[in-house]
């Protein structure tokens, strides 16, 4: 990887710029995916910019039905540098039910330890055609500056409409 201005990686802890290379090294073990309880982890170490990175991420998805699915996933970080030593932690979970064939809704959420920020992301989509869809997007962000209580960052509401034109 090669950074062309500094990179703030975490509080404090600045990569300069410049040319780094990474060797990794991945463990992961899965269920598989047509299961009605799935699982999934994996462990992964090595080299990241001048130190190590150790990252352990977890996840698992519930398909009681064919239209509604619910999964969860974390990771966990843990960074050695000679700028100095980290740990970040996220955690998130999704939602997924098909109404029908045409509509479907989602949810997605992350809280994030280093930055303290909680993202939301909610989707209703309904296929009106083959050929188009209309999106109903609304986005919330809310932050948690050491206060103990979460703080309103920002609000996103868009309506995107994509049809597919052939000649």
């Amino acid at each position: 990887e090669r950074l062309v201005e500094e990179f703030e990686v975490a509080d404090g802890i600045v990569i300069p710029p410049g040319s780094y290379g990474f060797t990794r090294a991945r463990i992961e073990v899965e269920t598989a995916s047509a299961r009605r309880f799935g699982i999934d982890a994996n462990w992964s170490l090595g080299g990241f910019y001048d130190g190590t990175l150790h990252q352990i991420e977890i996840g698992g998805v519930w398909r009681p039905s064919a239209s509604f699915n619910l999964s969860f996933e974390a990771e966990h970080n843990i960074g050695e540098l000679p700028q100095g030593d980290f740990t970040q932690t996220l955690v998130g979970s999704r939602a997924r039910v098909n109404i029908s064939t045409a509509l479907q809704f989602s949810t997605y959420w992350q809280y994030d330890t280093e930055s303290r920020d909680l993202g939301t992301n909610t989707r209703l989509r309904w296929s009106f055609s083959p050929l188009g869809d209309v999106f109903l997007v609304y986005n919330h962000n809310a932050s948690d500056p050491e206060t103990g209580s979460m703080q309103f960052k920002s609000n996103d509401l868009r309506l995107k409409v994509q049809y597919t034109l052939r000649y």
